[in-house]
């Protein structure tokens, strides 16, 4: 049976049990990838939308056309996506953040923001999409 390899660009584990097996799980350790098998994705998929909520990526097209993905997932974003990202001026940055949903996601680009050195033009987008009180420093800047 065809392997697909499955990443976790994610600072934290991600669990499956398979209920349709007994005792069966399988923990992907974060920023790691594993080979599975397509009943295994589709299984992952149908029980916890893994990897339409981005948790969980494959760049394989034929699986992701088999759970009705496309290749632009904005929640399943790695630190090379974050990294083009604030690449962008802070009104395009404003557009691309307003299509990131998923917490996880959302929380990654936090955590990078607060090591990156960004201006504080990018820091209040970020502040102002996601609803954060990361930017305490720059806030008593601005007063």
């Amino acid at each position: 049976m065809t392997k697909y390899k499955v990443y976790n660009d994610n600072p934290f584990s991600v669990g499956i049990r398979f209920e349709n097996e007994v005792n069966r799980e399988m923990n992907i350790r974060k920023n790691t990838s594993i080979p599975m098998t397509q009943d295994d994705i589709l299984y992952a998929e149908s029980a916890g939308r893994l990897f339409s909520k981005g948790m969980l990526t494959v760049k394989d097209q034929e699986i992701l056309e088999m759970m009705g993905l496309s290749t632009e997932i904005p929640d399943a974003i790695t630190e090379e996506d974050i990294k083009n990202l604030f690449k962008l001026s802070a009104t395009k940055l404003k557009v691309e953040l307003e299509k990131i949903t998923e917490k996880h996601a959302q929380d990654k680009i936090v955590q990078a923001a607060k090591d990156a050195d960004l201006q504080t033009s990018k820091l209040k987008v970020i502040k102002e999409a996601f609803g954060v009180e990361m930017l305490e420093e720059v806030d008593e800047e601005i007063i």
